[in-house]
């Protein structure tokens, strides 16, 4: 399956994923901020949706591909730059994900802390990225 384009389909559906499952997150915080408790209580479900879907689609990654091949392609996404503010958190989002995700699959506890040390670390400058587009007015449904 590595190089095919069901590999790229796939590895494009779960970017997606992350990057809605991080902007359906961040809504349903600012929602529960402004007091909007049952709004953000739906758009917090329809988030863990959208985990629930690069899950299943990282799975079928590692089951054709293996964890060092994603670890591979996490290297990849840390290393690029988005285009603008948009693409940057979607490739944020992404490597925010895969890290946590990759991170319940590795067995060296090493790896495992510094997956989820990353994780933190991109959960934060997606949080950051996030606030800039809802100040920039991009249109990011």
């Amino acid at each position: 399956m590595k190089g095919t384009q069901t590999q790229m389909g796939l590895k494009g559906l779960f970017m997606a994923n992350s990057e809605d499952h991080l902007l359906l997150s961040f809504t349903s915080e600012k929602l529960y901020q402004l007091n909007k408790k049952e709004e953000s209580q739906m758009v917090k479900e329809k988030s863990l949706v959208e985990l629930g879907h690069a899950r299943g689609i990282l799975e079928k990654l590692i089951k054709y591909m293996g964890v060092d091949s994603m670890r591979e392609w996490l290297n990849e996404i840390k290393n690029k730059k988005g285009e603008d503010v948009k693409e940057e958190f979607m490739l944020t989002s992404t490597v925010y994900l895969l890290s946590k995700l990759l991170s319940e699959k590795v067995s060296d506890i090493k790896e495992k802390e510094e997956l989820t040390k990353q994780a933190e670390i991109y959960y934060q400058k997606a949080k950051e990225i996030y606030d800039k587009l809802l100040e920039s007015n991009v249109n990011i449904a």
